[in-house]
């Protein structure tokens, strides 16, 4: 099968679209042939292989009135994607994002009216309305009208989770898939019993409580609340060790705010085949974010039997429903993000472990993601015969 995927982020761009786009071609390179169109802030660059890399250049707006825009990338050499799929000519076209220009226009570019197409929707808002602090009329506005229209032109969609699925359902009739971002499961399971190791190798203490945050560096995933929350629960407790790992726009602010506070460690990012190592090494993951989807980080401290605070945003309620150690939070407020991770220490010495939901784990391996994806492919493209 010759598959394209088009997205608007890809390594070395960090993120879950980054992440989910590179591990499930990772996975249907095996046994197709996949083209990847990308955006790129650098200059035009062709990455021949399986699969076909193109990088086509484009610009970011400003973060005004949306803190949210500066990650819209809009391609200013659209023809070349354009050429490019149709030299390929795929038999299915797979797009990552609702609210990114360079799907919308493939959507309903004439070239590809023939051509099945899937969406991957990898979330629910264009505009983070939850961080503005409710609702919004141009939300509604695209919803109602771009998003809208760019939902009927695709043959099927595939929502992360429930919740995605719904939001989905209020604007189109299209069919829709529910398939979950994965994770390398084995990576975790049969590391498990190394904790002590993973702390030794990384030079993290062996007998405090180990708290993680792995994530963009952003506004959006609360790293600046959840460092108050730090400050407030260190003048409490001496037995806790903070560790944030990650980069991005926030990151030089971050190391600052941790340069006076005891029991903190920074590392910037760390490579997907060792993050696992840093999971099983902690105790509790905390998730703060004002939105979300499906992070991957989610899944990862899932699997690594770690204690999960996190906040009610997104699929992640969803996703974390069989899980018996989290504890879910109302928003990111430092006091809030503080009281979830007390409750969590009272968890940290549960022995209950994912055997008993280890049938629902691996449904979130890359291998059956991609099983799933390829029925998906299958049946749209027998649908549009």
């Amino acid at each position: 099968m010759k598959i394209t995927m088009v997205t608007p982020f890809y390594p070395p761009d960090l993120g879950g679209i980054a992440v989910h786009v590179w591990k499930l071609t990772e996975h249907l390179v095996k046994k197709n042939n996949v083209q990847i169109i990308t955006c790129t802030q650098v200059r035009p660059e062709i990455m021949l292989g399986n699969p076909l890399i193109l990088k086509i250049p484009s610009i970011n707006p400003p973060p005004i009135p949306y803190r949210s825009l500066t990650s819209f990338r809009i391609p200013v050499k659209i023809s070349l994607a354009i050429d490019a799929i149709d030299t390929f000519n795929p038999d299915i076209i797979h797009l990552h994002g609702h609210h990114y220009l360079i799907n919308w226009i493939i959507a309903i570019h004439p070239r590809f009216e023939k051509t099945p197409k899937v969406l991957t929707m990898h979330g629910m808002y264009a505009l983070n309305p939850n961080v503005q602090g409710g609702r919004t009329l141009i939300e509604d506005i695209f919803n109602q009208t771009i998003l809208r229209l760019f939902l009927n032109k695709l043959d099927n969609i595939i929502a992360l989770t429930r919740t995605i699925a719904k939001y989905a359902e209020k604007y189109t009739k299209t069919p829709i898939s529910i398939i979950p971002n994965g994770i390398d499961i084995d990576k975790y399971l049969l590391n498990l019993n190394r904790k002590f190791e993973y702390r030794e190798k990384y030079n993290l203490p062996q007998d405090n409580i180990i708290v993680l945050f792995s994530g963009r560096l952003t506004y959006v995933k609360g790293i600046l609340e959840f460092i108050s929350a730090i400050k407030m629960l260190l003048k409490e407790r001496k037995d806790i060790y903070f560790l944030i790992v990650g980069s991005g726009p926030l990151e030089s602010k971050v190391k600052k705010m941790l340069l006076r506070i005891r029991n903190t460690r920074m590392m910037s990012w760390t490579p997907p085949e060792l993050i696992h190592e840093l999971y099983i090494a902690s105790d509790i993951y905390v998730l703060p974010s004002k939105w979300e989807a499906l992070p991957i980080t989610i899944l990862e401290a899932m699997v690594a039997n770690l204690v999960i605070v996190a906040t009610k945003v997104g699929g992640v309620p969803d996703v974390l429903e069989p899980y018996h150690k989290k504890i879910l939070i109302a928003n990111s407020n430092p006091k809030e993000i503080k009281k979830g991770i007390l409750k969590a220490l009272e968890l940290v010495q549960e022995k209950r472990h994912m055997e008993s939901i280890i049938d629902y784990i691996r449904q979130f391996d890359w291998s059956e993601v991609a099983r799933k994806v390829i029925e998906v492919y299958n049946c749209v493209i027998k649908r549009k015969k």
